[in-house]
């Protein structure tokens, strides 16, 4: 691990949480996902058993339409309704027993190329004392394939994506800080995309749907602060195309975060880099089932398959790949058939991410990251990168072959050019760009770096305050 500014080391490491069985309730039903049952009755049984507990809970939980609403956007549904603490309430806004939100845009949305949305629906999740202000927030910004779900909370147990790194003593410390993570405009996972419908013409956007920018992203996640009342934010952080996000936040608002931590993303993705997604769009749009986006909905697409196949073999590294997997034939030798222990792997990949990504919003994404470009609305690159007066924190990570680590030597020599306070720590690791969303990565390497520097100023505070709402 290379460093580059000062630099301090934080010595304290944490312990993975335990791997929790996933469990849905909605509505009263219940369904066990990750719960390995024996027995059949036995699962069928303890379903039953399930099931009659969540009926009652929501009959004793309050309406949807009697929990507090904002006049702009609008906070509905919710997986878990739970009693509201009168006690705890904030201003009748929000209170310390909810962590999943939507909220509805009611206003024309302008977009960076042009045209705009209607209105705009996005969910959050939130985790700490929601009474903290805006000093004491974090903003968590999620990559290309995943939700506002970031950690488990009370209103959803399952693991998020960071697991690791968000909650009471980890890097996002819910001890210490409120923690909000939206989910992406245009993400099939909870936000207004080629999923939804079209309040103009009453049917889905699919491949109508007006190009996005990340710069439009940052933009939507601004619109969320604002209703919500905050001015401005202790920390935006995100990776890869999250990191992205923060980096366009930080440019387009440098007045409303302190501080900025970015992974594994860039200022302005190279022609290398576009060459490569170009050739995974390629394989959706050649896929005669994908129908110029009028695809039949829950059929996979074999262009889907191709396109996360190829990312596999970039998210991660050859030496990953090399000493994972059994190096001779495991099946047949014939050129139709899965031979080797890492096409298996390949195919699992494969079957599963085309079964839960939409192959529109795939693309939209993909070209939106292609996009990704600081200087676009500037003098030049170098000019509206400077616009990021934020403290930075870069991690990259060297074996990276989706965003190399020179892009992110690049982006901290402009910032530091420009007299920003910028640090830049390169970290070694055989996962390649995928190295943030590794559970071990999180837990022994990036959790140590990122809490530090989150909590750096704050160091004379947080050891006297108590927090009894940290675990939410």
């Amino acid at each position: 691990m290379e460093r580059h500014g000062a630099w301090r080391p934080l010595a304290d490491t944490f312990d993975l949480l335990p791997q929790a069985a996933e469990v849905k309730n909605i509505q009263g039903t219940c369904w066990l996902g990750k719960l390995r049952v024996g027995n059949k009755l036995l699962a069928i049984v303890f379903n039953l058993f399930i099931s009659r507990i969540t009926q009652a809970a929501l009959r004793q939980s309050p309406a949807v339409s009697q929990l507090p609403r904002r006049s702009l956007l609008n906070q509905v549904t919710q997986q878990r309704s739970y009693v509201v603490d009168p006690k705890r309430d904030n201003g009748g806004d929000f209170t310390l027993t909810r962590n999943k939100y939507q909220s509805v845009l009611k206003e024309e949305f302008p977009l960076e190329l042009g045209g705009s949305l209607p209105e705009v629906t996005i969910d959050w999740e939130q985790w700490g004392d929601c009474s903290l202000p805006g000093d004491r927030t974090i903003l968590v910004l999620p990559s290309f394939s995943h939700s506002s779900h970031a950690a488990s909370n009370r209103d959803d147990p399952r693991p998020g994506w960071w697991e690791n790194m968000i909650g009471p003593g980890k890097a996002i410390n819910t001890s210490y800080f409120r923690v909000i993570c939206p989910s992406v405009l245009g993400s099939p996972f909870g936000a207004t995309s080629p999923l939804t419908i079209n309040p103009l013409t009453g049917e889905k956007y699919k491949a109508s749907f007006p190009q996005l920018t990340p710069a439009d992203m940052a933009r939507c996640h601004a619109k969320i602060l604002d209703d919500l009342g905050i001015d401005s934010v202790h920390t935006v952080i995100g990776a890869s195309m999250g990191g992205i996000q923060a980096l366009e936040f930080a440019a387009q608002f440098p007045d409303r975060l302190d501080r900025l931590v970015g992974l594994a993303c860039t200022h302005q993705t190279t022609p290398g880099t576009v060459a490569f997604r170009r050739v995974q769009r390629r394989a959706i749009l050649a896929d005669p089932q994908y129908k110029d986006g009028n695809y039949t909905p829950g059929v996979p697409l074999e262009g889907m398959k191709v396109a996360r196949e190829l990312g596999m073999t970039c998210y991660r590294s050859r030496e990953e790949f090399d000493a994972r997997f059994d190096w001779n034939p495991t099946g047949p030798m014939h050129f139709k058939t899965t031979t080797f222990e890492v096409e298996s792997y390949m195919d699992y990949q494969a079957n599963k991410f085309a079964r839960l990504y939409d192959p529109n919003c795939y693309l939209l994404l993909s070209k939106a990251m292609d996009l990704t470009n600081l200087g676009r609305n500037a003098l030049n690159l170098a000019e509206g990168t400077s616009r990021i007066s934020a403290d930075t924190l870069i991690i990259g990570i060297k074996q990276d072959l989706l965003i190399p680590i020179q892009e992110q030597r690049n982006l901290v020599n402009i910032l530091q050019s420009y007299g920003h306070n910028a640090q830049l720590v390169e970290v070694d690791s055989k996962f390649g760009h995928d190295a943030m969303f590794n559970g071990q990565m999180q837990r022994d390497v990036f959790s140590p770096l990122v809490r530090e520097y989150i909590e750096e100023q704050l160091a004379n505070i947080l050891p006297h305050e108590q927090h009894r709402y940290s675990s939410l």
